[in-house]
């Protein structure tokens, strides 16, 4: 009986320490959704989110599945793993992506080719200029 006290007192500490640790992080996060508080990064975990976004300058994560994302502005870094995501932004100068049938669509980049620089690993990915 003692053991099990032991074990549920350390349970509430581990969980509310926790809790307070997570709400120390300065970021917005709604259903696997997070962005930063000066507006620099924005990172989108989960399946079939659709969501609109403004940018200037920062970075952009997206892992998951059937997420589509349109971002007014522009980027450093755009980075996308996972199945079937779909990232339209205005203007980025770097590109990762990986894993299967992910499209990244872009305006114009910031690069000397005119071309963000691009990493794609897997199957069916693409960086399209519209």
């Amino acid at each position: 009986m003692k053991n099990i006290r032991t074990v549920a007192v350390l349970a509430i500490l581990l969980f509310t320490t926790g809790t307070a640790f997570s709400q120390s992080r300065k970021t917005e996060s709604a259903k696997g959704v997070e962005q930063t508080d000066n507006s620099k990064m924005i990172k989108v975990e989960g399946i079939g989110h659709k969501l609109n976004y403004n940018l200037k300058g920062g970075n952009v994560e997206v892992e998951g599945g059937d997420n589509t994302l349109t971002i007014k502005g522009s980027a450093k870094k755009v980075s996308v793993s996972g199945t079937g995501n779909k990232v339209y932004i205005d203007s980025v100068d770097k590109i990762s992506i990986e894993g299967g049938n992910n499209t990244v669509y872009y305006r114009t980049s910031g690069t000397k080719s005119g071309k963000p620089d691009a990493a794609l690993t897997g199957v069916g990915n693409k960086v399209v200029k519209q």
